[in-house]
């Protein structure tokens, strides 16, 4: 959006809040809630995004960062792609985004859609052989459009949350914009759950990936995995939530087999949080 209204702010907005997303076959599948408004009982209600269900960017946006949805991670690849496609001509009406994506070939298709996640990376002074996204979040969206695998060097994401900080990722209104994404308003999880930063501002966004294999006395089951289990996060701690007399970034990556490493990851987040307040009291007292 930054390419195509790189001074009209309030034409960045539009899109993001006038376009508006059906969820389709990109979706498929997942298993995370997102939170839903309902007009009419105006009552919010959680559960998995069906194909469908209709919202503007932004709520995609959301959905794909608070709520960890990688249906709605798929949709706002999609609509990444289209809009480096159509350029101001996005949003495009459903019809002609189902056309787009039938009628080009899927090897045409798979360069876009490395140009578009790929190519920010490095304009961005971040590395691709640290920091890369390859595809889409759901098998159904992979098989659309063929990718490539992921991965991320601890290094790399303090870079990435630096540049946000700086205002420096893609400028100053998409910096804001994303932080204030990461803002989570419901309860607080893993690395950013531990009691010592209750009164701090945590920007914060944890993702988990496990896999298992047969073994004896051992029975798979959520983030336990005995093949992989990694658990990572980034977090932007600002201590207290409105004086920031402490501000500091953290990256946790960790791979702990056969148990939930939540506990963990929140034990961390305390020793962490006392290290750096014992560091500022000792500066304040010295000469």
């Amino acid at each position: 959006m930054a390419d195509i209204y790189p001074e009209d702010l309030e034409a960045r907005r539009r899109a993001l809040r006038t376009s508006v997303i059906t969820a389709d076959q990109f979706i498929v599948k997942d298993s995370h809630d997102v939170p839903l408004w309902n007009t009419e009982t105006q009552r919010l209600t959680y559960r998995p995004l069906r194909q469908g269900d209709r919202a503007n960017l932004w709520s995609y946006l959301d959905w794909m960062l608070s709520a960890s949805s990688n249906a709605a991670a798929s949709m706002v690849i999609k609509h990444l792609m289209l809009l480096v496609r159509y350029g101001a001509a996005y949003p495009v009406a459903d019809a002609e985004a189902e056309r787009f994506f039938r009628k080009t070939p899927r090897a045409e298709l798979s360069r876009l859609l490395k140009r578009v996640l790929q190519e920010p990376i490095t304009r961005n002074g971040l590395r691709v052989s640290e920091l890369r996204q390859g595809g889409f979040f759901t098998w159904k969206g992979k098989r659309l459009v063929p990718g490539t695998n992921s991965y991320a060097h601890p290094r790399a994401l303090i870079q990435f949350l630096l540049r946000l900080e700086q205002g420096k990722l893609v400028d100053d209104f998409s910096s804001l914009e994303l932080k204030r994404l990461l803002y989570m308003t419901q309860r607080r999880i893993r690395y950013a759950s531990h009691p010592a930063l209750f009164e701090a501002a945590v920007y914060f966004k944890s993702g988990s990936l496990y896999r298992c294999r047969e073994e004896a006395d051992f029975t798979c089951k959520k983030y336990h995995g005995n093949v992989e289990n990694r658990m990572n996060s980034v977090a932007i701690v600002e201590s207290p939530a409105r004086e920031r007399q402490l501000h500091y970034l953290v990256v946790v990556m960790s791979n702990v087999l056969r148990e939930n490493s939540a506990v963990a990851h929140q034990t961390l987040a305390m020793r962490v949080h006392r290290l750096i307040e014992a560091y500022h009291r000792q500066k304040k007292s010295e000469p």
